[in-house]
């Protein structure tokens, strides 16, 4: 009569459950730690939320996502739209666009 025993496939499935735990436990500290710093953010003055970027209602609304979302994440993503929807070039400026000898476009309005 044979016993079997596999003690190394027990203690695969502990330490992959501590790796899973850990993992979460580490997700749920780093979203805490970035809340924390969304709501730093709420406590400074407009003036100082607009020299960031971000205007009041942002950070509020970042603020108002559910516990799981990073609110700093929402805030870096609206800051970018910012930066990339914002015109580099005023009114009066001049549009260039760079051409490579087959026709093929090599920039997208660039200001001259």
């Amino acid at each position: 009569m044979t016993v079997g025993f596999a003690p190394l496939g027990v203690l695969s499935l502990v330490l992959r459950a501590g790796r899973v735990a850990r993992k979460g436990v580490a997700t749920v500290i780093r979203l805490l730690a970035h809340r924390r710093a969304a709501h730093r953010l709420a406590a400074l003055d407009d003036r100082m939320l607009r020299d960031l970027g971000l205007t009041r209602a942002e950070v509020v609304g970042a603020l108002d996502l559910s516990w799981r979302d990073d609110p700093t994440l929402h805030l870096a993503d609206r800051r970018h739209s910012k930066i990339l929807g914002a015109s580099p070039v005023g009114p009066s400026a001049v549009r260039v666009t760079l051409v490579a000898r087959d026709g093929s476009r090599v920039g997208r309005g660039l200001a001259a």
